[in-house]
């Protein structure tokens, strides 16, 4: 089984839910937007790059209009899929049978 960390894991989520749009900066956002992680694009660049370079993502550069540089777009690749879809199994049988106790009930411990 993959081993991801938290910030990769939502880079690949978010990867995934931007589909054709996933940029660095779109990424950033969506992760704001969703998780409420307000990380700078240096710390979310690191372990983007990572993830591309283990094949978990694909990235193709691009000519956008607004810009005289190339933007590096990302799609989650088959082995990407392969790792979230690993990740929410032994997440959800992590958190099988989970109630969070009452205060009282903590107190009796």
């Amino acid at each position: 089984m993959v081993e991801l960390t938290r910030k990769e894991e939502q880079i690949l989520l978010a990867v995934h839910f931007l589909s054709t749009n996933a940029f660095l900066n779109t990424i950033r956002e969506r992760i704001k937007q969703y998780a409420g992680k307000n990380y700078s694009l240096g710390t979310i660049y690191v372990p983007l790059n990572r993830l591309d370079m283990k094949g978990y993502l694909e990235s193709h550069l691009k000519k956008v209009k607004s810009s005289n540089k190339p933007v590096r777009y990302y799609k989650v690749s088959p082995e990407g899929y392969e790792a979230l879809a690993d990740l929410k199994t032994s997440t959800e049988k992590m958190w099988q049978g989970f109630v969070q106790p009452t205060l009282k009930e903590e107190e009796n411990r």
